[in-house]
């Protein structure tokens, strides 16, 4: 029973001691990690698929292209200019004769987002062009189209030079006239794609 005393008087010395109260300190006052640096001039490449409607008809295919933009960044909050050029396969099957595709997609946007530490989740608004072509029995009838592009997507820094990321895009195009030899056509397009890429930040 004599023990007790001596005891407790050891574990009170113990906790009132400054090495026990540095650490507990440390516990509860030490910040969760930064966010990576995702500022400064972003240079990559993306490939990806590519799901189009016009007029209920859906089209279809691979897309591969290139990106180059800016980010600035406060803190967690990162935000930043981008534009794209896609090399686009999407293409209908015939219908009635008549098919549709487009060769190539554009986008000039700005974007927004907030960094989880080495991720960056965003949003991104803009304008889009694209080239298209509608042919039937008479002929072809190109056009550039020209419409809002907007969607969401997430980079993660490998390193502080070297991104990845996924991006999902959309492309409202609206009406649009083809005519060819034989018939006019109005079509009403949209474009999604869906895409994943590589980048250098410098």
């Amino acid at each position: 029973m004599t023990r007790s005393p001596l005891l407790c008087a050891a574990v009170i010395a113990l906790l009132c001691s400054p090495g026990a109260r540095a650490a507990d300190f440390d516990l509860q006052t030490t910040p969760s990690r930064a966010s990576a640096d995702f500022s400064g001039v972003g240079l990559g490449v993306d490939l990806g698929a590519g799901l189009g409607s016009g007029n209920g008809v859906n089209a279809s295919g691979r897309v591969g292209g290139a990106h180059i933009g800016y980010n600035f960044q406060a803190s967690r909050l990162v935000g930043g200019v981008e534009t794209d050029f896609t090399a686009s396969g999407i293409k209908s099957g015939s219908l009635n004769t008549t098919s549709f595709k487009q060769n190539f997609l554009t986008s000039a946007r700005v974007k927004a987002g907030w960094a989880f530490a080495d991720l960056l989740a965003y949003g991104t608004l803009g304008w889009g062009y694209s080239t298209s072509k509608l042919t039937d029995a008479s002929g072809g009838s190109s056009k550039t189209i020209k419409g809002a592009a907007y969607g969401a997507g997430a980079e993660f820094a490998v390193t502080r030079n070297l991104f990845l990321r996924a991006e999902y895009l959309r492309f409202d195009f609206g009406q649009q006239s083809y005519a060819t030899q034989l018939t006019k056509n109005a079509i009403t397009t949209s474009t999604n794609l869906l895409r994943a890429g590589a980048s250098l930040h410098f």
